[in-house]
């Protein structure tokens, strides 16, 4: 697969005005947790032939993987918000380019209130007294799960997920917990595209500006450091046969870092 490598020093980014470079940087580094973990979708597990213990860990990682993104998401409207609208740079034509262009995504990331409460209840922070109010929410029989292994990849306490999980699901779907599920696949994904071009733009703006573009090298992402999906997934946890063909002195101590 087609990459290529732009090649600058610090001397050269520093030519960047300062708050404008602080703001690239930090947009960037966004941009690059977004990119480490769309793999992690990609590459999920199918529910179709998944067992109870299976499929519970495969929702686990589904929805732990989504709560990260989004309120990686949440925390980029923060910073673009910060960097437009506090010191304004009147008159700086790059400024007014940018600020121009996030004004028309910014209000459809704010329009989804129930990004800002996973973000705050459920996944940068930990509120307990959601977690109190959302169980008081469930009728008394609703069915709770929790799953022991040997090993701490086979362990899972599905209760807080689905406790705390499901009226965040509730709320993106009106009310309906499966369009839920959709509605947030969708931000993800059209989140992430419209975040990565924008940065994308912002930096070759910003180049450009102040004459640091530099000659492209042609370089690869070789196939064997790929996959594909639906043929390739994440796995679950170790397997059996990987512990059972270490040495016995290494397994003793590995088991004991992976045991509940």
């Amino acid at each position: 697969m087609d990459a290529y490598i732009f090649r600058f020093n610090v001397s050269d980014l520093r030519k960047i005005e300062s708050r404008a470079l602080g703001f690239l940087i930090s947009s960037g580094h966004c941009c690059n947790e977004l990119v480490a973990l769309m793999p992690y979708i990609v590459f999920e597990q199918s529910l179709e032939n998944a067992n109870e213990v299976e499929g519970a860990l495969i929702i686990a990682r589904r929805y732990t993987i989504d709560r990260i993104i989004v309120s990686k998401i949440v925390e980029y409207d923060e910073l673009c918000s910060k960097f437009f609208h506090e010191v304004p740079f009147v008159g700086d034509d790059l400024y007014n380019e940018l600020k121009k262009e996030y004004d028309l995504i910014s209000p459809k990331i704010r329009a989804q209130k129930w990004a800002r409460i996973l973000r705050n209840k459920a996944s940068f922070h930990f509120d307990e007294k959601y977690a109190t109010d959302s169980l008081r929410k469930l009728d008394a029989n609703h069915p709770l799960r929790m799953i022991l292994g040997r090993m701490s990849g086979v362990t899972l306490f599905e209760f807080s997920e689905e406790v705390l999980g499901r009226p965040i699901f509730e709320e993106a779907g009106s009310g309906d917990i499966g369009m839920g599920m959709d509605a947030i696949n969708r931000f993800i994904l059209e989140s992430i595209r419209v975040i990565r071009d924008f940065h994308s733009r912002s930096m070759i703006s910003a180049f450009t500006k102040y004459g640091l573009v530099s000659q492209r090298e042609s370089a690869e992402l070789r196939e064997n450091y790929c996959g594909s999906p639906g043929v390739d997934y994440v796995a679950l946890s170790i397997s059996t046969e990987y512990i059972s063909k270490l040495p016995t002195a290494k397994r003793r101590g590995r088991s004991k870092k992976v045991r509940s």
